[in-house]
């Protein structure tokens, strides 16, 4: 988590630092690569403690793309406000609760063939879709055409491609 929506206010970072703490480690390893706005309002918040003194609650340094990539895929579920998460998880089939109320890139929503639920930042939703995730699991299943033959659709446009 990094967008202004969802660390910058009390109100809303707050609960969903208790709902990782309390809830989802009480399940499992959480491992979390902190952004450092986040890390920086947990601070400015008095919430830090509460986040480094959860036992299951694992904070890394923001980490690299094959570091990140390794832990999509071991990952029981992702939770991200993290356009290129979402679309990471879609490709691996990570069931993925994407903490915003809207995305640039739809084609990795469930309903259109992807892995990733639109929670927001709504407590109650986000504890809803994460039961439904760990119900249900991965599920390798790709949006319409990441099928890796793009390249090849692209060039045969190209060459097909009217003269006018």
């Amino acid at each position: 988590m990094h967008r202004p929506s969802n660390v910058d206010t009390k109100q809303i970072l707050k609960p969903i630092l208790n709902f990782l703490t309390d809830e989802v480690a009480n399940d499992m390893p959480v491992i979390w690569p902190i952004h450092p706005r986040t890390q920086a309002r947990l601070k400015e918040f008095g919430l830090w403690e509460q986040a480094t003194s959860c036992d299951n609650l694992i904070l890394l340094h923001p980490i690299g793309y094959h570091d990140m990539l390794k832990l999509n895929m071991n990952a029981t579920l992702m939770l991200t406000d993290s356009g290129v998460l979402q679309e990471e998880c879609c490709v691996l089939g990570t069931p993925c609760l994407t903490l915003r109320w809207n995305t640039e890139r739809p084609v990795t929503l469930k309903e259109h063939g992807g892995a990733s639920v639109l929670v927001g930042n709504n407590i109650e939703r986000i504890r809803e879709e994460y039961h439904t995730a760990l119900k249900v699991g991965r599920v390798f299943q790709r949006p319409e055409l990441w099928d890796g033959q793009t390249a090849e659709r692209c060039v045969e446009a190209i060459v097909n491609y009217p003269n006018v």
